[in-house]
């Protein structure tokens, strides 16, 4: 592969290495963790009338030579989402068929567990029965169970996506990780994802117990803002201090 890496500090927690592209890598498993891919992206704007150009599975191949780059990696598990849509798209397939071959020729094993967008869109697809054309709802890589995050994950330790954790600032997004005792909540990888705020949007009630660090990604490095209780308390302050303008 013809990218290079440039030297970072990268942030390992909990035995994961994580990474500025959105990627949780086991070392010693050789395995990569990622979730929301959302392949397709630009057919599903273009079948609502939207004019986008192709782009997605490009920047997903650019992001994903990066992480092979950092580590030697034999799997990739993709934690839900992989697609965008659930209608049927021969475009969308052909982009799956793609990454899929572009990992194969990496020596790159591809596990894909069940996301929201992925299980409506097998449903479909098949034709049969859901039970007989699912994709796995989760799997484990050294004692943490994987899963999509839009439903309850079992396990004392877990790393989900389908939240898709960002910091918007001065309108600027920054996808982010959050990283908790034995949690992991990975941002999406994709680059179209709007992101929700860690600051303004309304938040799972159990992330702020579970002792939350915001881990943003500039795309070359990761940032540690901190507590995620502390980033909360940012949005107390400002409407606080909008109250004594008005």
């Amino acid at each position: 592969m013809s990218q290079t890496v440039r030297e970072t500090a990268l942030h390992v927690f909990e035995g994961w290495q994580l990474t500025p592209e959105g990627a949780a890598i086991h070392r010693r498993e050789r395995t990569a963790v990622i979730a929301d891919v959302h392949l397709g992206y630009e057919w599903a704007r273009g079948a609502a009338g939207d004019c986008v150009p192709a782009h997605s599975l490009e920047e997903t191949l650019e992001r994903l030579a990066l992480i092979l780059n950092r580590a030697s990696i034999a799997r990739l598990v993709v934690a839900g989402d992989l697609v965008e849509s659930a209608r049927p798209c021969h475009r969308t397939d052909q982009d799956v068929h793609r990454f899929r071959a572009w990992l194969l020729a990496q020596g790159v094993s591809l596990t894909v567990l069940a996301g929201n967008h992925d299980r409506a869109r097998s449903r479909r697809a098949s034709g049969v029965p859901e039970q007989t054309h699912s994709l796995p709802e989760c799997d484990t890589v050294a004692d943490w169970t994987i899963g999509h995050g839009d439903r309850p994950l079992a396990g004392p330790r877990t790393i989900t996506g389908h939240h898709h954790p960002a910091l918007r600032i001065e309108g600027t997004t920054a996808p982010c990780f959050l990283v908790g005792p034995g949690r992991i909540i990975l941002p999406a990888f994709t680059l179209n994802a709007a992101g929700c705020d860690l600051v303004t949007a309304a938040l799972p009630r159990d992330w702020l117990r579970a002792g939350f660090h915001c881990l943003a990604s500039t795309g070359v490095d990761l940032l540690d803002f901190g507590p995620l209780a502390n980033l909360r308390r940012l949005r107390a302050g400002a409407r606080a201090g909008g109250r004594k303008r008005r």
